[in-house]
């Protein structure tokens, strides 16, 4: 039964037993009744509870395949070539292309077509290191909360018991959750045409802001992923993250360079073989700054370069870029050097599994903005990318961070 038939038999229920209890006498027959439609009224209770459940369910079901085929129509729309036309001729002044989204934008608010948000991602993959390496999701909505059991490699509760005692008892284990949450920061990117260069060029204007702010967007994420604070930025994986595995030293002074010269073979040694979790030797990767792999590069034993072929290796074009049987991904993106004295601490190499202990979230859709107004008064349209992304630490102890603090 439905959950208004149920309550419609349950009003006449109600009415019956009170027209039984109204009587001055109630015959044997009568009391049987009355008690025959209680236990009616109490199956119905409970049928109630289960038929509002299994609507709540249905509502819910139907809810969401409602905003599934809203989103999947807002993808085909912008993947249409009416679409991209609209959006071509709204970057020259024209009517901004029809919105088809599920929360409406403002009119200057415009998603990209879909063929340009696609290249705009494959060039990111193919330029990031840390995207290719962290656990990403895309299209996300709403404020991201990451969910992960804390669980360690190598910790475990013995369950085990002696046999045939006749005295075993089961060990309580429980697992240990912890929970990141992700708020969407935006990544704002413009860039300013002049109306005389708009109407007078004789090359693609809007194609050459395209790829501009593709470029930025490329190149910001990659830096908040890297670099980024977490403040108004992502927070970043060289972000010094004291609840990583460690291997510390103390720099000569504040320098970036002073800090550098203590990468040791030493210091890479421990990181390796030391404090990474041997769970994770099978599929961790080094991410190192271009700098800090500079001076590894020099490091020598007998003369010899301990990472770099020598120059008469035979068939060897270059160095292979593994360290200690690991892959090594370089990066030209460095965070802020902290130089203050002997608080300053910076993060210069990181090993692990990147996947399992960092995590990237990006939400749905690249936006641009095109703004007449703000720089009218020097004849310049304003051309605006709009994308939001966020990152942070999650399973700590699969990664190995190399700190060094100034002295």
């Amino acid at each position: 039964m439905k959950q208004q038939e149920i309550i419609e038999r349950r009003k006449a229920i109600e009415t019956e037993v009170n027209s039984i209890l109204a009587s001055d006498q109630i015959s044997a027959e009568a009391e049987a009744r009355a008690d025959e439609l209680l236990n009616e009224l109490k199956d119905l209770n409970e049928k109630r509870s289960a038929a509002a459940l299994r609507e709540r369910f249905a509502s819910h079901a139907i809810t969401q395949k409602v905003v599934a085929e809203k989103r999947e129509q807002t993808e085909e729309w912008r993947s249409s070539g009416e679409y991209r036309e609209q959006f071509l001729g709204w970057l020259k002044g024209g009517r901004a292309p029809e919105q088809r989204e599920l929360i409406t934008s403002a009119n200057s608010n415009i998603l990209i077509p879909k063929l340009y948000e696609d290249g705009i991602l494959k060039y990111m993959m193919a330029q990031s290191v840390i995207r290719n390496l962290a656990d990403l999701r895309t299209g996300v909505q709403g404020y991201a909360t990451l969910r992960y059991n804390t669980l360690g490699t190598n910790s475990y509760t013995s369950a085990w018991q002696p046999p045939d005692t006749g005295q075993t008892s089961r060990q309580t284990i429980d697992p240990d959750f912890a929970e990141v949450a992700l708020a969407p920061v935006p990544c704002l990117p413009y860039t300013q045409v002049s109306q005389q260069l708009m109407r007078q060029a004789n090359f693609d204007v809007e194609a050459e802001v395209m790829d501009n702010l593709q470029r930025q967007l490329s190149k910001n994420l990659e830096w908040g992923y890297i670099g980024g604070t977490g403040t108004n930025a992502p927070k970043g994986i060289f972000t010094v993250n004291t609840n990583t595995n460690q291997v510390t030293d103390t720099s000569t002074g504040t320098t970036r360079a002073l800090a550098i010269a203590k990468v040791t073979l030493a210091k890479l040694r421990e990181m390796r073989y030391e404090k990474l979790p041997a769970a994770y030797w099978g599929s961790s990767a080094w991410i190192i700054p271009q700098d800090v792999y500079a001076t590894i590069a020099t490091l020598t034993v007998n003369n010899v370069p301990l990472f770099i072929p020598s120059a008469d290796a035979v068939g060897q074009a270059g160095a292979g870029f593994t360290l200690m049987g690991l892959p090594v991904y370089v990066t030209e993106y460095l965070p802020v050097h902290v130089a203050t004295g002997s608080t300053g601490k910076n993060c210069l190499a990181v090993l692990g599994n990147i996947s399992d202990g960092f995590a990237i979230r990006e939400w749905g859709g690249i936006g641009m903005i095109r703004d007449e107004i703000t720089a009218m008064s020097s004849a310049r349209v304003i051309f605006q990318g709009m994308m939001f992304a966020n990152s942070d630490f999650t399973r700590v102890k699969s990664l190995v961070q190399l700190n060094v603090t100034n002295a």
